[in-house]
């Protein structure tokens, strides 16, 4: 018997040695939802403005007493602060947490910490930035459960939060640190915060009544670390110009789609339209020329676009049972009825079709819908449910897949996605719409508003 027992211990020793510790990494609990941002003032804090500051000005104002579990003290934990100031330890926390320690010239000590991205509720503000953050900082260091000395200069971004005093390592008396970190610089020198903004093609040609689309993007720089909202002027008359998004998050680099649509009377001829970013005090701009050709008379040929003719009748649209839809659960973008695609909750696929020809003699052709995708998933890697929206022949086989939604593009409200068919002229082809939804948490893709518009 004993003998068994002594194998046992052996065994979970072993065990214990080789598991790796990740497997045993665990989320925070003491003002957790302060920490990573899914508290209910986390809107309160100006992520656009952020303030400079040093280690002395934070150990300054006495703590909170008592320090609320769920809430913000302003201005302290409502600031994005900016420290310039030396690393010299970091670790691995038990709460998946890095902890890093940061002195001034004067050995003043205080805490910033860098929470784990997977421990970050999907909502918060600040998980772009914390991924930007744990991304910096293990392009430079490898964090182990022992601290280890860096003695770095580095400039460090972050929301203030006033924590527990419980002896931790390099902690300001007052317990303040910068907790969630949303930036690291390392040897910052004297860079300058900035960026650029470019398009591609910068030359677009769109008929009227038709739509064409340009890439702007935007490239940071020196810690650069704001929101960027994009603006079009010099537009010709007729014109209207749209951004998807239309602004790029804070605070890496991205791109938006921008979408011109010429209406059927909209002035033909060249113009220079200039793209505005704007964000963090800082503007730049970039110009793209625009030319808007005769474009001939437009017509929407789709059949009942809009679904208004209810449940009982959705022809020409050949629709699953049930995705026909009048509920105010889930309202429509114009009108009384929308087509409302899954949302169970459960194993199912829905699909939303409808057969067209584009004539031989299209010039333009773009297809256009209004979706809203609201889901109940959190995860902000993994697509559980998905949307996909393909062109068949007439025959069924698939020419092209347009797009894929899923429930990482949850959003509040419809969006318009606008798509260039012309390629498809003079075919017969099938518009196909189909929703497919995993075994658990539900996500429902609500179209309405489907147009084809096409000129000739």
């Amino acid at each position: 018997m004993m003998q068994h027992l002594r194998r046992r211990y052996l065994f979970l020793a072993v065990v214990l040695l080789v598991v790796p510790s990740a497997l045993f990494a665990q989320c925070g609990v003491e003002r957790w939802s302060v920490k990573t941002g899914t508290d209910a003032d986390a809107s309160k804090v100006n992520l656009n403005s952020p303030s400079n500051t040093t280690i002395a000005a934070l150990r300054t104002p006495a703590a909170p007493s008592p320090i609320p579990a769920n809430n913000r003290v302003s201005p302290w934990e409502t600031t994005e602060w900016v420290i310039n100031a030396t690393l010299t330890q970091f670790k691995l926390e038990s709460d998946s947490d890095y902890h890093l320690v940061l002195k001034d010239a004067s050995g003043l000590t205080m805490i910033a910490e860098i929470p784990s991205p997977s421990c970050v509720g999907a909502g918060s503000p600040f998980l772009a930035g914390i991924v930007n953050a744990r991304n910096e900082f293990d392009a430079r260091f490898t964090a182990t459960t022992s601290f280890q000395t860096a003695n770095i200069p580095v400039q460090i971004k972050g929301v203030g939060m006033f924590d527990f005093l419980h002896g931790q390592t390099g902690v300001a008396p007052n317990g303040i640190e910068l907790h969630p970190v949303l930036d690291v610089i390392f040897n910052p020198g004297n860079t300058t915060p900035n960026f650029a903004v470019t398009a591609s093609p910068t030359s677009v040609s769109v008929a009227q009544g038709g739509s064409k689309t340009t890439t702007i993007s935007t490239t940071v720089s020196g810690g650069f670390n704001s929101a960027v909202s994009l603006s079009a002027t010099g537009l010709p008359t007729g014109v209207t110009a749209s951004f998807s998004p239309a602004s790029i998050a804070a605070p890496g680099s991205g791109s938006s789609t921008l979408t011109f649509t010429a209406s059927s009377t909209a002035t033909a001829g060249t113009s220079t339209v200039t793209i505005n970013a704007s964000g963090g005090g800082i503007s730049h701009s970039t110009t793209i020329s625009l030319t808007v050709t005769s474009g001939g008379t437009t017509t929407q040929i789709l059949g009942n676009p809009g679904f208004e003719n209810g449940s009982a009748s959705p022809a020409p649209w050949t629709v699953t049972a049930g995705v026909i839809n009048n509920s105010t659960s889930e309202p429509p973008h114009a009108g009384a009825w929308d087509a409302w695609m899954d949302g169970y909750g459960a194993t199912h696929t829905d699909t939303v079709l409808q057969t067209v020809t584009i004539p031989a003699g299209a010039t333009a052709a773009t297809l256009s819908f209004f979706l809203h995708i609201d889901s109940a998933e959190t995860s902000t890697t993994t697509a559980f449910d998905t949307l996909t929206v393909q062109i068949r022949n007439s025959s069924g086989t698939v020419l092209s897949t347009l797009a894929t939604f899923s429930n990482l593009n949850q959003t509040a409200g419809y969006q318009q996605k606008t798509f260039n068919l012309l390629s498809f002229k003079g075919q017969t082809i099938q518009i196909l719409f189909t929703g497919v939804e995993d075994f658990t948490l539900q996500t429902s893709f609500v179209l309405d508003d489907v147009n084809l518009n096409v000129t000739q």
